[in-house]
């Protein structure tokens, strides 16, 4: 599982994307600008071992939300609650 602080502040996504694993999921979460004005979190998970780049995308899940602290913890959350209900099916795909 990862942590609201491990995620890092919200100035470190106005320069680069935070990128991450945790057996069998990588994740990858990045501040893009939101179609509707502002910015959004957009993160990803998908099954590694393969890096973003790499991935399928068809086997990746996508979720956005606002950026904020609050938007934070959201994507915190879900890459948590996609780790939980993936883990098990993932790793049996893992070289």
């Amino acid at each position: 599982m990862i942590t609201y602080d491990e995620v890092l502040n919200l100035n470190y996504y106005a320069k680069t994307s935070y990128t991450g694993w945790f057996a069998p999921i990588r994740f990858k979460i990045q501040r893009e600008e939101n179609p509707e004005g502002g910015y959004q979190f957009h993160a990803w998970v998908w099954p590694g071992p393969m890096a973003f780049a790499q991935a399928d995308p068809a086997t990746m899940l996508e979720y956005t939300t606002i950026f904020s602290e609050e938007g934070k913890r959201q994507v915190v959350d879900w890459i948590n609650e996609k780790h939980e209900t993936y883990k098990d099916i993932w790793s049996s795909k893992l070289i």
